[in-house]
């Protein structure tokens, strides 16, 4: 893929100092900018019952430039003895999760809960990305079926530079969060015995500071780099069969950041799916293959670039049936803050497929993490 390459631009701006004479001195967005953190207008408690439920349509505050949101879901009120989660619980107690930019588009949407855990654990965000050892989790407990987890919902593809964080500064046309609460098969293979629990669901912004436009005369980055670059969080899945498989993988047109596979044994679980994932993968890339990685090799490389180890979805561990395969560890081995020179460039024809022998028939869903850029962003 041909880098574009780098340009001494607002958008890639010099150091500032003494940088030598015919060179402009401008103030970094992020140095000239702050973090800021506020409530996001979501502070909503619905009871678990045999039906999904809309937990509403939140118009997010405006302010500065939107870097995620951080999402906070904690059940409590639950009853009874013998409670169990499902695989996939506590995260899929939320389901259908986006953020809607102002003019109406989707940019991140989550089926469920489990999948934006997902991206959060694979996607390369802060140093510590595995919600599980948050000390603030709490699995489904067996007296009363209670949990406790936080998310986020990314915007921003990095800390360094606040790319791809997105402005947020007019309170008449807002960002808007949606989501629904799950219902109780989803959540539970084994419901409490006595009453189901409440879910609390609270969420604030963090958002980047409009910076002044100069500093001690010397003039500020005012917006991030690349303003308007956008990166999506998209599933799709797709049907495999027992036997040899080549799934053409359909989001193209961006640059691609991140693919995330899991597999789930038609009618069971990630589990099985784990034990039916091919024993070596081919990926390919316009009719060539790019990669052809055994399986083995593949664990172990998620290993290398997360740290990840252990028993499959327990704390610091992979997780059944989930295959990250990244674009994004240019920046020092593992998965973040990364220079974009890895990013695959994709245009609206580009042909990717996943080739593999699957021990049984069952879903692949890809979690496709993809960026549209805004200028040049390459450094």
């Amino acid at each position: 893929m041909a880098n574009p390459g780098s340009l001494n631009t607002p958008s890639n701006p010099a150091p500032s100092g003494d940088s030598g004479a015919g060179v402009a001195t401008v103030v970094p967005f992020v140095r000239a900018s702050g973090e800021a953190r506020e409530q996001g207008n979501v502070d909503t408690n619905k009871q678990i019952t045999a039906s999904d439920q809309n937990f509403g349509t939140f118009d997010l505050p405006a302010n500065g430039y939107l870097s995620g949101l951080m999402i906070l879901v904690e059940a409590t009120g639950g009853t009874g003895a013998g409670a169990t989660g499902t695989e996939d619980a506590p995260w899929n107690a939320l389901k259908n999760v986006s953020i809607q930019e102002p003019a109406g588009a989707t940019i991140p949407f989550f089926n469920s809960g489990y999948d934006l855990m997902i991206a959060n654990k694979f996607g390369g965000y802060w140093f510590a990305n595995d919600p599980r050892q948050s000390r603030v989790f709490s699995a489904i407990t067996a007296t009363g079926g209670n949990f406790t987890f936080i998310l986020r919902i990314p915007l921003a593809l990095n800390v360094r530079e606040a790319l791809g964080a997105l402005p947020n500064q007019d309170a008449a046309s807002t960002f808007k969060f949606k989501a629904d609460l799950a219902k109780s098969t989803d959540i539970y293979a084994t419901p409490p015995a006595t009453t189901l629990p409440s879910v609390r669901l609270r969420a604030w912004c963090e958002e980047w500071e409009q910076p002044e436009e100069a500093t001690a005369n010397v003039p500020n980055q005012t917006t991030p780099p690349g303003m308007n670059t956008t990166q999506f969080w998209t599933s799709v899945p797709y049907q495999v069969t027992a036997g040899v498989n080549k799934t053409r993988l359909t989001r193209m047109g961006n640059y691609v950041r991140n693919f995330i596979f899991i597999l789930r044994r038609a009618g069971t679980s990630r589990a099985n799916g784990e034990a039916d994932w091919p024993t070596q993968t081919t990926l390919w890339f316009d009719k060539r293959p790019k990669d052809i990685v055994d399986v083995n090799v593949w664990r172990h490389q998620v290993y290398e670039r997360y740290g990840y180890f252990g028993t499959a979805d327990t704390a610091g561990a992979p997780e059944n049936g989930v295959y990250p395969y990244d674009f994004a560890h240019d920046f020092n081995g593992k998965v973040g803050q990364e220079n974009r020179d890895l990013w695959l460039e994709t245009i609206g024809s580009s042909r990717v497929e996943v080739e593999g022998s699957y021990a049984n028939a069952g879903t692949l869903t890809v979690l496709f993490n993809d960026v549209s850029v805004a200028g040049n962003i390459f450094l």
